[in-house]
């Protein structure tokens, strides 16, 4: 029988890898979800040899979806643990905790894999692998434009993410004859949706679009439909494999999504890697655009680590520009100057069967962002 002992044993280390989840607190719908696509491919370069001959070790922990939390664990991960690297989170407030207090002040590379609203982390320890508003709305906009019309009512929570997003939205429409009709924020424990929903309904928007993560956006959501339907489409960067299952058919069809990811697609990799989530962890097992984008972090840091051939972080950071992995979305690959990642997009229907129909495949597109590492 082998194990971590034996390699230490003969004077060979494991390397320590850092993940934070939101196993509990508002972000938990995702939270174990992730923590599996980082075990997948951690796994899987342990069985094909490691790094540089080396095995790798996930060192877990669970953020509570908090910011405080999010410190106080990400400090213990490369104080205490000696974590390379740091991996995961969804909710921006806690990736922006994280990313100043203890990747920028500890000099350790973390890749946060999870679409964003950009501008508010950037650092040479930062490392976007999730997309940015030019990668998910330059395109999407356009498009429920055209095929619903230009009125749209947004509401979100009140955090950096839905703030930051929403005005992008709000000049995207201007710039291409739209409006936005109404928006709104609200605290991240709202329960009751009726009055919000009465004035989106009083507006007649022609696409209701929130930014509204957790269990937030299924509450509201089916009290939205719980006041009838009214024409209005239903769009959002977050509707996918994660959230789909918890509407009835007759509700979830129609809503349209813009995503890097879905298990869906139909290309080898893709096809392998869901056939190796599903093996590892159940036929019934589910991820999305978030998971796969942590699976492709640990094998672009495990990319820089073979091109710098050392795992000292200043020379694994230095070697990140230019890297291309082969990822079940497409091929995709980091600009050195801002450590973003190019990603694939595309525009997705629900079906009433829960699945995605893809209306738009926009290949692979370059973060458009004013970060400088």
């Amino acid at each position: 029988m082998g194990g971590p002992w034996i390699i230490k044993a003969r004077g060979e280390e494991t390397i320590k890898l850092g993940g934070l989840f939101h196993m509990t607190g508002d972000g938990s719908i995702w939270g174990p979800m992730m923590e599996q696509c980082m075990g997948l491919a951690v796994d899987q370069i342990n069985a094909d040899g490691g790094v540089l001959g080396r095995q790798l070790v996930m060192v877990s922990e669970d953020d509570a979806t908090s910011t405080d939390v999010v410190v106080q664990k990400g400090t213990k991960l490369v104080q205490k643990d000696g974590v390379k690297a740091m991996f995961g989170i969804v909710y921006s407030s806690v990736r922006a905790a994280l990313a100043a207090n203890v990747a920028g002040r500890f000099k350790v590379p973390y890749f946060y894999p999870t679409y964003w609203e950009s501008q508010t982390s950037c650092g040479r320890y930062f490392i976007s692998m999730g997309a940015i508003p030019n990668q998910q709305l330059d395109f999407f906009i356009p498009f429920l434009m055209e095929k619903f019309g230009p009125n749209f009512y947004c509401v979100g929570q009140d955090y950096n993410w839905p703030q930051v997003s929403i005005a992008y939205i709000e000049g995207l429409l201007q710039q291409h004859g739209g409006k936005l009709v109404g928006k709104e924020f609200v605290p991240f424990d709202q329960s009751d949706w009726s009055s919000i929903i009465q004035r989106i309904k009083g507006a007649k928007p022609n696409v209701f679009f929130p930014f509204i993560g957790g269990n937030g956006l299924i509450a509201c959501l089916k009290q939205y439909y719980d006041f009838g339907f009214d024409g209005t489409a239903v769009a959002a960067t977050l509707m996918d494999e994660m959230y789909v299952p918890a509407f009835e058919p007759e509700l979830r069809k129609g809503m349209h999504c813009s995503v890097s990811y879905l298990m869906e697609l139909d290309n080898p990799v893709n096809k392998a890697f869901v056939a190796a989530f599903k093996k590892k962890y159940g036929a019934d097992a589910i991820l999305n655009n978030m998971g796969e984008g942590l699976y492709d972090s640990v094998h672009v840091w495990k990319l820089a680590v073979e091109k710098a051939g050392s795992f000292d972080i200043e020379k694994t950071v230095d070697a990140l520009g230019g890297i291309s992995y082969n990822a079940p979305q497409g091929e995709i690959s980091i600009d050195g100057k801002s450590n973003h990642a190019a990603l694939h997009q595309i525009i997705a229907e629900v079906r009433a069967d829960g699945g995605f129909t893809i209306l738009k495949d926009f290949g692979k597109v370059a973060a458009k962002t004013d970060c400088v590492v």
